[in-house]
């Protein structure tokens, strides 16, 4: 009996089954595990250490493909002369938005490395307390400041990466479906240093341990409305 058309027609199916296994053996790799905030410094730390939240980012260090993800429209709020949140990382493309729930009037300006931004914002009670959306395109670090309030402030970073996550110190990340190979996480928080580490996904990985050091801040009363150090950026 000659096997070879019966090979010939299974041959296909065999190897389809290999790469469909393979591609679901590699969308299946994963990077997970904690990063904890650490203070240094003459004094002890304060609270607002462990209670700082910390952005994790997942980016592709050797090409690999990268999930799709809608753009999307972030909001600051104004409260007691005060951004809220005062720290958050999005993605490339993505839009912010300022909100006055203040009684006062704002003046929002930006410093970065990109185009320069500001808005004037009304009262809360005025249709005009909201800043027109704010399109973040260009990766890096944007400092927000009020011209008349000098201790509102807020950071935001941006990445050219969908895989963003925001934990507190101490507790777990995790980023999975991904593409197996080496990739770097980016690790940011108030405060503290921006770290890159370089790490591989894969199927069943052991959770990393990380750490970032903070060399300021670790006075406070655990409330990240005002970060320490502002005032060394911007005076009255």
């Amino acid at each position: 009996m000659d096997c070879k058309p019966l090979i010939s027609k299974l041959l296909p199916l065999l190897l389809f089954a290999n790469f469909v296994g393979t591609a679901v053996q590699v969308s299946a790799a994963e990077v997970r595990g904690t990063v904890t905030v650490e203070y240094q410094g003459m004094f002890a730390a304060g609270a607002n250490v462990q209670s700082q939240p910390v952005s994790v980012a997942l980016m592709p260090a050797q090409g690999q493909q990268v999930a799709s993800r809608h753009t999307r429209s972030h909001q600051v709020e104004i409260i007691g002369n005060r951004m809220s949140p005062a720290f958050f990382t999005v993605k490339k493309g993505d839009s912010i938005r300022f909100v006055n729930r203040d009684g006062v009037y704002h003046e929002i300006f930006s410093l970065s490395s990109g185009k320069s931004w500001s808005s004037r914002l009304d009262r809360a009670d005025s249709i005009r307390a909201s800043s027109p959306g704010l399109v973040l395109d260009v990766p890096g670090t944007t400092h927000f400041f009020c011209r008349i309030h000098s201790k509102s402030y807020a950071r935001i970073d941006v990445v050219d990466s969908p895989y963003l996550e925001t934990v507190t110190s101490g507790h777990a990340f995790h980023f999975s479906g991904l593409a197996g190979g080496r990739w770097k996480l980016r690790l940011a928080a108030p405060a503290a240093e921006t770290r890159w580490v370089d790490v591989s996904a894969m199927t069943s990985t052991p959770p990393l341990v990380l750490r970032l050091m903070s060399h300021g801040g670790g006075q406070g009363n655990g409330k990240l409305n005002a970060q320490a150090g502002v005032e060394q950026l911007y005076h009255d």
